[in-house]
């Protein structure tokens, strides 16, 4: 089983950062074998790993480990009750999105079901910028 880019991606950069596998191991309290499957798609991430590794990364761990709950929960009743409670929620924040590029008229023509994955891909690009 292949890990997902973003894991990758994600492990990758906090690498970088730590230095090795090695010290990014013990830096998240994990042992080298576990992060070597999570690597290589022998273990399930989970969305708490996201965030860890994020952190290590210089990236937001709330938004990647909100992605990746959203991913493990994409497809089930769960995860459309998800979306819809984070898309509520992020109606608030829409203005400084708006104020970072975004149409607004994107904001309130978007399905609720895919207006959370949306905003926190424009939440994650301010926040990286």
């Amino acid at each position: 089983m292949n890990p997902p880019n973003e894991l990758i991606f994600l492990i990758d950069r906090a690498k970088e950062i730590a230095g090795s596998d090695y010290k990014l191991a013990r830096l998240l309290g994990i042992t080298g074998q576990k992060l070597s499957d999570l690597r290589h798609g022998r273990k399930n991430a989970q969305p708490e790993d996201y965030a860890l590794f994020a952190s290590v990364a210089g990236l937001d761990p709330v938004a990647e480990m909100t992605r990746a709950m959203l991913r493990k929960h994409e497809g089930t009743k769960k995860g459309d009750l998800l979306m819809r409670a984070l898309g509520k929620s992020s109606l608030a924040i829409g203005a400084a999105i708006a104020s970072a590029g975004a149409h607004a008229s994107a904001i309130f023509s978007t399905p609720a079901h895919d207006l959370a994955a949306w905003m926190l891909t424009a939440l994650s690009t301010m926040y990286i910028m």
